[in-house]
């Protein structure tokens, strides 16, 4: 705080920070590329294959998009996760439409 913003008791307003984890998006988006059993395929012991919870990669991006609508900076960490063209473009295109709504990259 400078001197002229104590004087006047003025404060600056909060940041809402969020730190990008490039590794961690990386991985939802390879969870979202694996092929998962089809209902009705069995195995040997007649056991149902396990069901799992899978998102799209449209998913991933979308709930990234409206993580970022409560923050004012974001922090992009391990940006060597992003060595694929596709995953990289994607998150390039949501880091351009946080940046147009006014918010920060580092």
């Amino acid at each position: 705080m400078n001197r002229r913003d104590f004087l006047f008791l003025k404060r600056e307003p909060t940041r809402r920070i969020a730190e990008l984890s490039c590794e961690r998006l990386y991985m939802r988006v390879v969870d979202t590329q694996l092929v998962s059993a089809q209902p009705g395929d069995e195995l040997c012991d007649g056991e149902p294959p396990a069901v799992f919870e899978t998102h799209t990669t449209d998913q991933v991006f979308a709930d990234l998009e409206r993580d970022l609508r409560d923050v004012d900076l974001v922090r992009v960490m391990g940006a060597e996760w992003l060595a694929s063209p596709e995953l990289k473009g994607r998150l390039d295109a949501v880091l351009s439409a946080f940046r147009a709504a006014g918010g920060h990259i580092e």
